[in-house]
């Protein structure tokens, strides 16, 4: 376990500083083609050499100095007051979706049937192959029909765009639940119903165990540290489908601040700004290396034959 968290995080500061680089590079080299593209521009294709500007850069980062946005604000401070809204949002919708798929994962488990029950089988293949934006649209388009033709005149429409913890929730938390439920509920289930054909749980119901006890203690128990990642791993689809979502749905988080940034429409050369790049970029790599480094520890805390393995692959090479 030591060597393992060893060399996750002597690797974390190199991918860190690789991912900074790249973000400042992209932004740095793309930004002025962009420029020039507009016929009103009065920009060249002359670049500077960019390791002189982001050595420069990198100073000024150690100097607690990070740059500033397109429009002017400091980098940190626009990190930090969007990320806060993003994170009610990851937070909302994660939790839902470990709720409704760990539920739903075991009730699709049942005695004396192999396997797990149909109607999960055609959700989770339904529900795997719709993206999250194709969702959302699905949702607006609903929502407008009901509002339009099967509501009266003095129902409240649920907002479809803007920022509030109240009804302005409901469209992207669906959006973004969907799929990672049905994810959870696949794994929950298949894994749960290979434990339960187990000899130790045949053994257990001779020996006058319930089915129900079995199922959701001993069993659950078994596949916890699978069913774990796959949280993680739903978590880092949420954070990375935040930029579709939250720019279809007017949602001013990290999503639409990347997706701002990025918006090679607006031919202008402070839009791509090589320290809000570089920062964003950063930031995105250390959440899914902080969130695989956080999963993959505690899945190993959970269960020891996940470190046997790891310490038997050790030895043999």
């Amino acid at each position: 376990m030591l060597r393992f968290l060893v060399r996750r995080l002597t690797l974390i500061p190199v991918i860190l500083a690789a991912a900074n680089f790249l973000g400042f590079y992209f932004a740095f080299s793309i930004a002025p083609v962009i420029s020039t593209s507009n016929p009103y521009s009065q920009g060249t294709l002359d670049l500077p050499p960019v390791l002189p500007e982001y050595m420069n850069y990198i100073s000024n980062v150690a100097q607690g100095n990070f740059g500033t946005t397109f429009n002017g604000e400091d980098v940190t401070e626009a990190i930090s007051r969007v990320s806060i809204t993003s994170l009610g949002l990851i937070g909302i919708s994660l939790t839902l979706s470990i709720v409704l798929g760990v539920i739903l994962g075991r009730l699709a488990v049942r005695r004396n049937r192999v396997g797990v029950s149909t109607w999960l089988t055609f959700t989770s293949t339904v529900g795997l192959a719709l993206p999250s934006f194709y969702v959302a649209t699905l949702l607006i388009t609903l929502f407008l029909f009901i509002f339009l033709y099967l509501t009266t005149g003095n129902t409240t429409m649920i907002p479809f765009q803007g920022f509030g913890w109240d009804a302005h929730l409901i469209l992207p938390v669906l959006a973004l639940t969907f799929q990672p439920t049905v994810k959870i509920a696949q794994v929950t289930g298949g894994l749960l119903s290979e434990e339960l054909e187990k000899q130790y749980v045949t053994a257990s119901l001779s020996f006058g165990h319930s089915f129900k006890s079995l199922k959701n203690k001993f069993a659950f128990r078994g596949i916890l540290a699978p069913v774990l990642l796959t949280i993680a791993s739903s978590l880092r689809l949420m954070i990375a489908e935040l930029i579709i979502i939250e720019r279809l749905f007017n949602w001013p988080g990290l999503g639409r601040l990347i997706a701002s940034a990025l918006n090679i429409r607006a031919q202008s050369q402070d839009v791509l700004s090589p320290p809000l790049i570089a920062a964003l970029l950063t930031v995105l790599v250390g959440l899914f290396l902080f969130i695989d480094l956080f999963a993959t520890t505690l899945s190993r805390v959970i269960d020891p034959r996940l470190r046997v393995e790891t310490e038997t692959a050790s030895v043999s090479k």
